[in-house]
């Protein structure tokens, strides 16, 4: 056994608008000096971003470097001194450590054993859930430290899960085309098919372990060869930070709907897209610098040629 602090919160998680007393718990096996017993209730939004820099050296050569800029937007911070005094700064710290080397200092001798302390910490009302993406998060941490001259402080960090707000919105159903209103693009008309698909879903509302169901349609004045038409759910993390702006995808399993072979005329066809497949990755989620939003994906593929692909947005929940 060896000194050490201990968190153990009567729940892991948190609740909105309320407060919550948290034991802490320092076991000591030998007696130590103790300048101060500290903890500290962080919740933040972090993001980052990954951005390049170029330079030309006198030779005119070029180095490339990669960056990656950490943003932080406080959610609440709360601090308490739980026993001792507060914490001082560098110099007046190195000074305290300098007289308890010679017998001074302000400290107090703490003898072996258990020392039980209580935190009590509240959450705001408004306060988004715990989020883990790519490019961001929103955490809600408690550190307790014991502030030790002459020595290594004692750490711990705990980390809290706030769940996800209820989604209070009805399903809605979901329609969109391809090409959309602004035509089909340069590179879709000269490398893709001249097609129109049309996509509807029963709901734009999906949780985790859940299914929507759709029709597509495909509309074409000429014969096209349709290998295969596949669906899957695409997610699209967009973050900020330090005046930069990154983005991440993600994609869940492909489900193949159909294999049509030759379009020629209108060709439908209904499907099932489960969302078990996204398990693990982040739902969709909005913060003061990120935002998470997923979509249906219907792709067409045409050998030799740009595939089609049409998009219907949707809101994707946490498991029910």
């Amino acid at each position: 056994m060896t000194n050490a602090i201990s968190i153990d919160p009567p729940s892991g998680e948190l609740v909105r608008g309320e407060s919550m007393k948290i034991p802490v718990v320092l076991r000591l096996e030998s007696s130590i000096k103790v300048r101060g017993i500290h903890s500290h209730f962080h919740a933040a939004e972090e993001t980052k971003a990954t951005y390049t820099t170029t330079s030309t050296d006198s030779k005119g050569r070029v180095t490339t470097t990669t960056h990656t800029a950490v943003e932080h937007v406080t959610i609440t911070e709360q601090k308490q001194l739980l026993a001792g005094r507060e914490r001082r700064g560098f110099f007046a710290n190195l000074f305290d450590a300098i007289k308890t080397f010679f017998g001074g200092g302000s400290h107090q001798v703490m003898a072996a054993g258990d020392y039980e302390y209580l935190v009590e910490v509240s959450m705001p009302a408004s306060a988004p859930p715990t989020h883990t993406g790519d490019r961001s998060r929103v955490f809600y941490e408690l550190t307790c430290r014991v502030d030790i001259p002459l020595g290594r402080d004692l750490k711990k960090v705990f980390s809290f899960h706030l769940p996800p707000l209820p989604i209070e919105r009805e399903e809605s159903p979901v329609l969109v085309q391809y090409p959309d209103d602004e035509g089909r693009g340069f590179w879709d008309s000269l490398l893709g098919p001249d097609v129109r698909i049309g996509l509807a879903l029963g709901k734009d509302l999906l949780y985790q372990g859940g299914s929507v169901d759709g029709v597509f349609r495909v509309e074409t004045e000429k014969p096209v060869d349709v290998r295969a038409i596949r669906a899957r759910l695409v997610g699209h993390e967009s973050s900020h930070a330090q005046g930069h702006s990154d983005s991440h995808r993600y994609q869940g399993e492909v489900v193949e709907i159909a294999t049509p072979g030759t379009i020629e005329g209108t060709y439908s066809e209904q499907f099932l897209l489960p969302a078990d497949a996204v398990g693990g990755m982040p739902v969709t989620a909005k913060g003061s610098l990120f935002s998470i939003d997923w979509f249906v994906q219907v792709e067409l593929d045409v050998p030799w040629a740009k595939d089609p692909k049409i998009r219907a947005p949707i809101v994707l929940g946490a498991s029910e």
